[in-house]
């Protein structure tokens, strides 16, 4: 009997693993499709300061709150449709470390506040960063990315190695994931919000109104943070406490899988662009 349990379950852990894998290779592959896709009645964040510009505008006193709508809906737009460095570790942990709707909501805020100040302290025109170039400026901002990257990997190390870890029962204690997917989640700089603020600092007579305008493309990630969240909670109840205790070695492997294939497909295109 214990012989055949342990068989299933590693049909089970096999299935799992490469289910991961396959889920991953198609992100990989159909990513830049997915990512080119934007609706049409939403502005590129990254290129609204240029349509001000053009439109002869050194003030957003006669912006139209319309625009702000619109640019929350876009900064959601940016953060929900992103597979890998929100959804996919969101909904990991809440399956992984089970932890209370009210920790887990608590978290996301957190690390959306520390986004918000870490994109204060590189780009705001104060102190070290005053005086420094666009490519000094983008060059932090690809270190925090690395961070966040380096984080990424580290989640999906950790619960691959949970998931293979045969002596763990369904008790046992798990490796906590909760601190690299703050990293993960904190240290994340997408390029069309750096471009906005790299603008405002271009501008000088409209650069207050890039953080205006910066507010609520952030509430938008936000948002967008909070309902995946919503969407793991949801999640973990549908399966029940029976099922997440049965199957968390599955889903570990699963979600480790498809985090492991795209964080070393973006070391490995950061490693050819170097080598270039």
């Amino acid at each position: 009997m214990t012989d055949h349990n342990a068989s299933l379950s590693t049909r089970y852990l096999w299935f799992a693993a490469g289910s991961g894998l396959l889920l991953g290779l198609v992100i990989v592959f159909f990513w830049p499709e997915l990512a080119s896709w934007w609706p049409e009645d939403l502005p590129r964040i990254y290129s609204i300061f240029y349509f001000l510009i053009g439109m002869g505008q050194t003030s957003i006193d006669t912006l139209p709150l319309a625009m702000y709508g619109k640019l929350l809906v876009a900064g959601f737009v940016l953060a929900f449709l992103h597979p890998g460095y929100s959804k996919i570790p969101l909904v990991a942990w809440m399956l992984h470390n089970q932890p209370s709707a009210r920790q887990f909501f608590d978290w996301i805020v957190r690390s959306w506040v520390l986004q918000c100040g870490f994109f204060v302290i590189v780009f705001w025109r104060i102190g070290f960063t005053q005086n420094l170039s666009h490519e000094a400026l983008l060059r932090f901002g690809a270190a925090f990315n690395y961070v966040c990257y380096f984080a990424t990997l580290v989640l999906g190390v950790l619960l691959v190695r949970d998931a293979l870890c045969w002596r763990k029962s369904a008790a046992s204690p798990r490796s906590n994931i909760r601190l690299p997917l703050i990293f993960a989640l904190s240290f994340y700089m997408p390029s069309q919000i750096v471009w906005l603020l790299l603008g405002a600092r271009e501008y000088d007579l409209i650069l207050t109104g890039g953080w205006l305008l910066f507010v609520p493309v952030m509430i938008g990630v936000l948002l967008a943070r909070l309902a995946t969240g919503g969407i793991a909670c949801l999640l973990r109840q549908w399966l029940g406490e029976v099922r997440c205790q049965k199957g968390w070695r599955c889903f570990a492997l699963f979600n480790g899988m498809v985090v492991l294939v795209m964080v070393t497909n973006t070391f490995i295109r950061i490693l050819l662009s170097l080598l270039k």
